[in-house]
């Protein structure tokens, strides 16, 4: 489903660094519900490799792997929240970035498991900059910053933006017991079996903006990839909102 309604929604999700929220769908259950640890799904991001056509993996927002962002098109923002602790990897664990949150797995009659991760994440670094939805640009390393700071700024000594955020990911693997995807790759690169269902993501946080002021970011995305994408989720976005406010 992903890989045929690519080109529908891609405008609306950036590699690492991207957009998009939450709907629970249902599916046949075959079998019961297996609990798995929620560092199933925190261990496999950040390590999709995007080919550098050089033997190597692109990095979109050096030094930390490349995790999914968000978008609203409607506002031209873009908002990156470290839900993954990857920034918090790169600045060598100054941030304090923890999780939290459950991973359950139901097998399917046709042998696929429907896979449900919900992961809190505190401590998050959280950036917001202008977005253009046309440019083909690496808008997440390159545009300016309107509230908080990179990863690199903070190594160079910066006062990190902190934030709490929830995922909520509803997706299908080829098998029970498999590992997790990368969420990247499941979004861009779904193998055999593999299926995004929904999610959503929501945070929060409080904090500086670029001129020095002070306030409060809120950021909730729903998607919903196998409705047909008809009618108000046309392209898989039923809500997308970025909300900066100064205080």
């Amino acid at each position: 489903m992903v890989a045929n309604h690519s080109i529908r929604f891609s405008r609306r999700i950036v590699t690492s660094a991207l957009a998009l929220g939450f709907v629970l769908c249902s599916a046949p259950v075959f079998a019961g519900t297996v609990h798995r640890p929620i560092e199933d799904f925190i261990a496999t991001q950040g390590t999709f490799c995007v080919d550098d056509g050089a033997g190597g993996c692109v990095l979109f927002v050096p030094p930390v792997q490349n995790f999914v962002g968000w978008t609203d098109t409607n506002n031209f923002l873009a908002a990156s929240v470290d839900y993954a602790g990857l920034a918090d990897d790169a600045t060598g664990g100054v941030l304090g970035t923890t999780f939290s949150g459950t991973i359950s797995e139901r097998t399917l009659a046709d042998g696929r498991v429907l896979i449900t991760v919900n992961l809190r994440t505190d401590n998050a670094l959280t950036w917001v900059i202008p977005f253009d939805p046309t440019s083909t640009e690496n808008q997440f390393r390159d545009n300016e910053l309107l509230f908080g700071v990179r990863a690199a700024d903070v190594i160079a000594g910066a006062v990190p933006v902190l934030g709490t955020s929830r995922l909520v990911l509803e997706f299908t693997n080829p098998a029970p017991g498999l590992p997790l995807p990368d969420f990247n790759q499941l979004l861009f690169a779904p193998e055999p079996g593999q299926e995004l269902r929904s999610v959503h993501f929501d945070a929060k946080a409080n904090g500086a903006f670029a001129d020095g002021s002070t306030g409060k970011l809120h950021v909730n995305e729903r998607g919903i990839f196998d409705n047909g994408f008809h009618g108000a989720v046309g392209d898989g976005f039923p809500a997308e909102l970025i909300n900066l406010i100064q205080d």
